[in-house]
């Protein structure tokens, strides 16, 4: 398989996105086994709400939450979830952008080092494979306005019917000022 791994140079970071279908049911067991002696962040999200152009925001406006102690949790990886979802209720945004098993999830891996984010892909796409799952790079902008547009509408915003970049550049603000 092909990797596309981008690169965030203000925090020294590699990452890239995949789906995955169905999630398998041991998916938390095969999380420990591709981060065991990795240094790799690794978090599964609802099918469409995430996109590789938000990706570097999200990262960098948690990062910069941990860096400055206004962060909500302690993991940084459930903390993406929080920001991307752009309310600071944990368990609000589990229910409405996390996943579950036997789901369609996107995937996104990051890391320090290529060398560990493309070798944490290859133990993912090998024990996905081997669970029936089909697994493959993700990039779905039709799914990531769908599924914003539906959130929107439920957060009080009445026809919601902006075009890709626009949704892009709402989520960014909802990551922006869930912070302050």
């Amino acid at each position: 398989m092909i990797v596309s791994i981008k690169a965030i140079k203000e925090l020294s970071l590699y990452f890239t996105l995949f789906s995955a279908n169905p999630l398998p049911e041991d998916w938390a067991d095969i999380v420990a086994r591709v981060k065991h002696g990795r240094k790799v962040l690794l978090q599964f999200f609802k099918h469409g709400s995430l996109v590789s152009e938000l990706v570097p925001f999200l990262l960098y406006n948690v990062h910069q939450a941990f860096k400055y102690n206004y962060n909500l949790l302690k993991g940084f990886e459930q903390e993406l979830l929080v920001a991307l979802y752009g309310k600071r209720n944990f368990q609000e945004a589990l229910s409405k952008i996390g996943v579950s098993s036997h789901e369609m999830a996107t995937i996104l891996l990051a890391s320090e080092s290529v060398d560990e984010l493309e070798e944490a892909v290859s133990i993912l796409e090998k024990e996905f494979s081997e669970r029936g799952s089909n697994f493959k790079p993700f990039e779905d902008r039709e799914s990531f306005v769908n599924l914003w547009r539906e959130l929107f509408r439920e957060f009080g915003m009445e026809n919601v019917e902006a075009d890709y970049h626009r949704i892009l550049e709402m989520v960014k603000e909802r990551i922006a000022i869930s912070y302050l």
